[in-house]
């Protein structure tokens, strides 16, 4: 009745339709727009950047050190995965030195561009605590 070429014909094109066609048929939704990969090394170096930023804010108190390294991360490695923390920092060193349009600046950056951040929810504080203080 039906030979294996036949057969053969019938389960490539099951194979096929599956793939192709089943594809869109199981998909559960708009998914999230693919990022780009980022360039490991860039990313170790910005890294470093931060580890020795936050240092020089936490021990050290150097915060013109640790406002350069952060405003080099944003210079240099703009798609550096922790850009969230980074505006964040650089918005408390502008607040603790008494910057307050650059703080400003900064924790608006920070909730534009990350409103789902762990930061934004303390850069939106902040910015409701800069409100009452005089800009300088």
């Amino acid at each position: 009745m039906f030979g294996m070429k036949f057969f053969a014909k019938a389960i490539l094109i099951t194979f096929l339709l599956s793939t192709f066609v089943g594809c869109s048929v199981f998909a559960q939704g708009p998914g999230k727009p693919l990022e780009s990969p980022r360039d490991p090394a860039r990313e170790i170096a910005a890294k470093h950047n931060l580890d020795v930023a936050r240092w020089s804010i936490t021990k050290r108190k150097a915060f013109e050190g640790a406002r350069d390294r952060l405003q080099e991360i944003i210079d240099t490695y703009p798609e550096f995965s922790h850009m969230d923390e980074v505006l964040f920092l650089l918005g408390e060193i502008y607040y603790k030195t008494e910057k307050i349009d650059k703080a400003t600046d900064s924790y608006d950056k920070l909730v534009k561009d990350f409103p789902d951040s762990e930061f934004a929810k303390k850069a939106r504080a902040r910015l409701d605590e800069l409100k009452t203080v005089p800009k300088r």
